[in-house]
């Protein structure tokens, strides 16, 4: 970069080559920005003090342990999976969806014993099916007496193996959803841990707790198009070390992208970017894209590549969400600068 007196004709910059390795823009170093742009508002908006580093987990983990890809933080509840005790049972609502592929697992509420009678367990059961779960099996241990809709139709050794994964004593509740497809247990109790810790009144607003998401799924498989179509978008870039899954393994291809969470909320969400011809192409291809169309619909940009892009990636942050948040309100509708009619008002 020179000065407009450093480029007058008698005085002719020296350009000098330098040869320097491209550097590699990593998850790493979107996320650093953004934990230090955080931790600054925090303090400045609201004198809270958030954690260097915030904790990360992988997509994985968050809907093995929470159902959610945006956990809730503030509580436990957390889910287990209880497929390798019941997968052999003689009762056909625990193993008929491990044997589909499926799995069945559980949530131990603790101190639900008291909190949840038999009426309040069955408004759950109502729950839990509107996230297309078939139902909800159930352990009460109240005051030295266990009470279940399932125990009479497994064995004495089966039952101790469920309530000793659960970690379950007495006072507890144990809630159960078996289904073949992973994604409506992961929902369904998700879903529901969340339910009952405000039904249980033990979430505080004031409690902050921020999660990294990462490692989320290149692709997702819709039943509506019968095919793979991109978690994201796709422009998101693999994972280095699962690049050769692309087209071969699109199950276990994972993407680099990250979200921010924040008590179940999503704050923000991003990724770092495919920037080569070949990589774009083939994540069009995975998605059943055409070389035609290709061409047709994002030929400017597998093009524009071929004359070399930086690596590139960062995070888009809900702003109204975080106003809201800084407001101290659950709504972002009084925080959306756009008035909804030409009145000024939000009819909603």
């Amino acid at each position: 970069c020179y000065r407009d007196e450093d480029l007058r004709a008698d005085r002719q910059p020296e350009f000098t080559q330098i040869d320097m390795e491209l550097s590699f823009v990593d998850v790493d170093d979107v996320i650093d920005v953004n934990e230090r742009l955080l931790h600054k508002l925090f303090k400045e908006i609201l004198n809270v003090e958030i954690p260097q580093p915030i904790p990360r987990m992988t997509w994985q983990e968050a809907m093995d342990r929470f159902g959610s890809d945006k956990p809730d933080m503030r509580f436990g509840f957390e889910l287990k999976d209880i497929s390798d005790i019941v997968k052999d049972c003689s009762f056909q609502v625990f193993s008929a969806p491990v044997a589909a592929g499926g799995s069945v697992r559980l949530i131990n509420v603790e101190g639900g014993g008291e909190h949840f009678p038999r009426k309040k367990i069955d408004k759950l059961a109502d729950f839990v099916k509107t996230y297309k779960a078939k139902g909800l099996a159930w352990t009460r241990l109240h005051e030295g007496s266990t009470t279940s809709s399932y125990a009479k139709f497994l064995t004495e050794e089966e039952n101790k193996a469920i309530l000793d994964r659960a970690g379950a004593k007495d006072g507890d509740l144990v809630l159960i959803v078996g289904d073949e497809k992973n994604t409506v247990v992961w929902a369904a109790l998700g879903a529901l841990r969340c339910e009952i810790a405000k039904q249980l009144g033990i979430l505080d607003p004031k409690d902050f707790r921020f999660l990294w998401v990462t490692e989320f799924p290149m692709f997702e498989w819709s039943e509506e198009e019968n095919r793979y179509m991109a978690m994201h978008h796709p422009f998101t870039a693999p994972m280095v070390e699962d690049e050769d899954k692309i087209l071969t393994d699109k199950a276990n291809c994972r993407a680099r992208a990250y979200d921010i969470v924040l008590n179940g909320v999503e704050l923000g969400g991003g990724s770092i970017r495919i920037n080569t011809p070949e990589m774009q192409e083939k994540a069009f291809q995975a998605l059943g894209i055409s070389e035609e169309d290709i061409q047709e619909r994002f030929g400017h940009l597998v093009n524009a590549f071929k004359f070399g892009a930086p690596p590139h990636g960062g995070l888009a942050f809900g702003f109204d969400r975080l106003c809201s948040l800084f407001g101290g309100s659950d709504s972002i509708r009084d925080y959306i600068a756009f008035p909804k009619n030409n009145a000024g008002r939000d009819v909603m």
